[in-house]
């Protein structure tokens, strides 16, 4: 078949926008790679979870003074001091912390603790990771992006910053950024698999894919050799594992090795079989690679898992419009009408009178 190109719908987060694609134009779960978390499909996802408070570091006593009860002086003194003005710097991210942890968050509050915290000690990374985290809670990425790599170019190993900051780069777009920050974090932690596989996930985004296949097969081996979820346990072994062989079988697909791709998503699909991401990518692998039959079945069991997914249903009608299947497209077109009139005229254009 001549490749040619046609308008198709593209499903991300709760939107549809509109990329050019092989005919028939069917509707992509997963627009090259996946999605941040919250997509309804829960598809190959940038794994992460609110970042933790900075850690507090031990309280001192606040002066010093000699056995028979007067102050020491000189040098002496200057190290209580240093001490005292420790233990108020200890305090000043506490409160921080507690106004971002409380029931409901007082953000500004937080906001203006952390940056007292940064005045205090501007060599101090804790400071600017937590005002980072701020940021992120509220949506603010371009600020948390200021934010995180101002720790990091404080403290260059510090790794809680990391993660964060390659988030808030995906969710700005920046995704060759945000690959470039989770490989360099791979400095600090060589052998994080979830660092691996969100390095997957921009690198697919970024259009990097031969590295993201790279990436995905570092998450796979390195959670194969331990069997056990990567050191930090943000995550359980399976999710990771399952987001790897998703991310890998997107970036095969967009290089249209589509036996690759189905062989990773048919991975994924066995480690999560309740998840209608995995079975509605390895649905659009298989039709790519004209392996109809199978993507029938595999838009089935999307369709089981979420009887009302408009998407999993006119991506079913048109594989069976692939296969000359008319009544069968018929069948799934009069399901399609009541659940998404735009697609069901679409995919009416294709069936024979």
């Amino acid at each position: 078949m001549t490749r040619t190109h046609s308008r198709f719908a593209i499903l991300l987060l709760a939107g549809l926008t509109v990329a050019a694609f092989q005919p028939p134009a069917l509707v992509q779960g997963q627009a090259g790679g996946g999605s941040l978390p919250n997509d309804p499909m829960g598809g190959a996802a940038l794994i992460f979870r609110r970042p933790d408070n900075p850690p507090l570091h031990t309280e001192t006593g606040s002066g010093s003074r000699s056995a028979g009860g007067g102050r020491i002086s000189g040098p002496a003194t200057a190290k209580a001091k240093a001490k005292a003005a420790a233990v108020a710097h200890e305090r000043v991210i506490a409160k921080a912390n507690a106004a971002r942890s409380a029931p409901t968050p007082r953000y500004s509050e937080a906001e203006q603790q952390y940056k007292l915290a940064a005045e205090q000690d501007p060599n101090d990374a804790r400071a600017q990771a937590g005002l980072g985290n701020t940021y992120l809670d509220q949506g603010r990425y371009n600020e948390a992006a200021v934010a995180y790599r101002q720790a990091l170019k404080v403290k260059p190993d510090y790794l809680p910053a990391y993660q964060p900051l390659a988030y808030s780069l995906a969710r700005l777009g920046k995704y060759s950024e945000a690959a470039d920050t989770l490989k360099s974090a791979l400095q600090y932690d060589a052998d994080n698999a979830e660092i691996h596989n969100n390095l997957a996930f921009a690198y697919v985004h970024a259009g990097r894919y031969a590295e993201a296949i790279a990436s995905s097969q570092q998450a796979i081996a390195l959670l194969g050799k331990t069997g056990e979820a990567y050191k930090q346990e943000l995550q359980v072994r399976n999710e990771v594992l399952s987001n790897a062989y998703k991310n890998m079988g997107n970036a095969y697909n967009e290089l249209q090795q589509y036996n690759e791709a189905a062989d990773a998503l048919k991975h994924a699909a066995d480690i999560e079989p309740n998840n209608a991401s995995a079975q509605f990518n390895l649905g659009l692998a298989l039709y790519n690679g004209k392996r109809y039959s199978e993507a029938i079945e595999a838009y089935q069991a999307v369709i089981k898992l979420k009887p009302n997914l408009a998407g999993a249903h006119y991506n079913l009608g048109l594989t069976y419009v692939a296969i000359n299947d008319q009544e069968s497209a018929r069948r799934e077109h009069a399901l399609l009408k009541p659940l998404n009139a735009a697609m069901a005229a679409q995919l009416q254009t294709l069936l024979k009178r």
